[in-house]
């Protein structure tokens, strides 16, 4: 019974400790942690003043998404195509601003972005016409649900607006047909990005 009373102790601490383990954010809310969503690992939160010193940011995987970025799309976004769109999408941002004077050689990736999100984005009719189990949804504008995030500092939205303010006055023409737009997304059945090409 003695040595009993000398554990008690021991044993109200740790189950004090276990309790409040219980009552804390789960592992994949926590920011400084890696986390799985359906088998994709994330990487930590980076830190907000090591991010934001640089244009491109931190990305630790190295998928030319940045960090935050990626992460803040798994938690806002549920269906892998829908999570792949928006990848291919900020993904395609990073790289037209870092050298925004380069615009006509890397408009393609934000062109390919494009296409991808058009296919996916119709209406439930021709989603069925298809044969398809998913539609993002028409008139949905990826820019504007992701400019907050990834354009979030002054250096970020100057790049891009220096990047739209290079291809202005010019004229493209569209050389894929509707239906060859799904082959301009760059990402798979999960929404893992692939490598570019």
């Amino acid at each position: 019974m003695h040595n009993f009373l000398k554990i008690l102790p021991s044993l109200l601490l740790l189950s004090s400790s276990t309790l409040a383990d219980t009552n804390t954010t789960t592992p994949k809310e926590k920011t400084n942690t890696e986390w799985v969503v359906d088998g994709h690992v994330l990487p930590p939160e980076p830190d907000p003043i090591v991010n934001n010193a640089t244009l491109l940011g931190v990305d630790i995987n190295h998928n030319g998404v940045r960090d935050d970025v990626e992460r803040w799309i798994y938690k806002t976004y549920k269906h892998p195509i829908e999570r792949g769109i928006f990848m291919q999408s900020a993904r395609a941002y990073n790289k037209v601003i870092v050298n925004p004077s380069k615009a006509l050689e890397t408009m393609k990736y934000v062109v390919n972005a494009t296409h991808c999100e058009s296919y996916w984005s119709m209406g439930i009719l021709r989603m069925k016409k298809r044969n398809l189990n998913y539609t993002l949804g028409e008139y949905r504008d990826i820019e504007k649900e992701i400019e907050n995030i990834q354009f979030n500092t002054l250096d970020r939205h100057l790049a891009y607006h220096r990047f739209n303010k290079k291809l202005s006055g010019s004229v493209y023409g569209d050389e894929l047909e509707p239906d060859e737009w799904i082959d301009s997304c760059e990402f798979d059945e999960n929404g893992i990005l692939k490598a570019l090409k």
